[in-house]
């Protein structure tokens, strides 16, 4: 089951009112600003599934709700229309190099345009309790450790092919042997939370008030919850259950319009109207 929220996925009508310029290099980010009022959106939130609109001021998610509440209570917040884009924590490369050695700075603009927000060195293996897997390029047994207990994190090996994060996430729920495949919302996890414990991170994997204002705002998209690992999925596939939705990315992969680290800027395209025959 799928909904395409906010109608069509074009994106001339997102637009930014009173904010901060984009980037103009491959190494500047733009400080935090004001408070920040992103409306229309679709919240990747097992807390707040329902939010269309979230605040951030301070670094921090600092609200989330309904839009409607939103403007009544932030009316000084700049506002941002965003109306069916997807807000989602942010991947992490989990294996950004094959050696041990130290990600290129050079690197850190191009991982944010993909949505990466957070990038390890290598290699894969167990590491800090977690089996880190380069699952484009590595064959792994994921459904067989997950329903061991044992914690995922997926990362690219350094390799140019499996740059973009949703291919970790297509690589374990469609290209692995059937057997091992796992859902769309597990791999997810494995490919934003996991990395962050191995960086001895505590994040719960979905975004709420609170947690610093480290997300990526993606072009609209078909959503759907979608699950082929009933032995460890312990979450309901329907749409009542308030799971948090993810792209359909049998139609392919969405853009990162908008990447965020702690309340700043590192990666914007917002409002830019796609190339043609990118969007479903």
């Amino acid at each position: 089951m799928s909904v395409l929220p906010g109608g069509a996925g074009r994106m001339g009508r997102v637009s930014a009112q009173n904010q901060p310029a984009p980037p103009t290099s491959r190494d500047e980010t733009v400080p935090p600003a004001g408070p920040v009022l992103y409306t229309g959106i679709v919240l990747y939130s097992a807390e707040d599934p329902e939010a269309s609109a979230m605040l951030v001021a301070d670094g921090l998610i600092a609200w989330t709700g309904p839009e409607d509440s939103a403007l009544v209570l932030h009316p000084e917040a700049a506002r941002v229309d965003a109306t069916g884009c997807l807000v989602t924590p942010g991947f992490v490369d989990a294996a950004a190099t094959a050696d041990g050695a130290a990600p290129d700075p050079t690197e850190d603009a191009a991982a944010a345009a993909l949505g990466i927000v957070l990038r390890l060195p290598g290699p894969t293996g167990r590491r800090e309790g977690v089996e880190v897997i380069a699952p484009v390029t590595q064959e792994a047994d994921h459904l067989d450790l997950l329903g061991e207990g044992t914690p995922l994190a997926y990362g690219s090996d350094g390799r140019a092919e499996a740059a973009d994060p949703w291919s970790w996430v297509r690589a374990a729920t469609r290209t692995a042997p059937a057997a091992q495949r796992i859902s769309d919302r597990a791999a997810f996890l494995a490919a934003s939370r996991g990395g962050q414990r191995v960086a001895e991170r505590r994040h719960p994997g979905t975004l709420r008030t609170g947690l610093p204002a480290t997300f990526v705002l993606w072009e609209p998209w078909d959503l759907t919850v979608r699950s082929l690992a009933e032995r460890v999925d312990s979450w309901s596939t329907d749409p009542r259950s308030r799971t948090p939705l993810l792209p359909d990315i049998d139609q392919g992969a969405p853009r990162a319009l908008r990447t965020v680290i702690d309340g700043r800027i590192v990666h914007d395209v917002l409002g830019q109207e796609p190339p043609r025959g990118d969007a479903p």
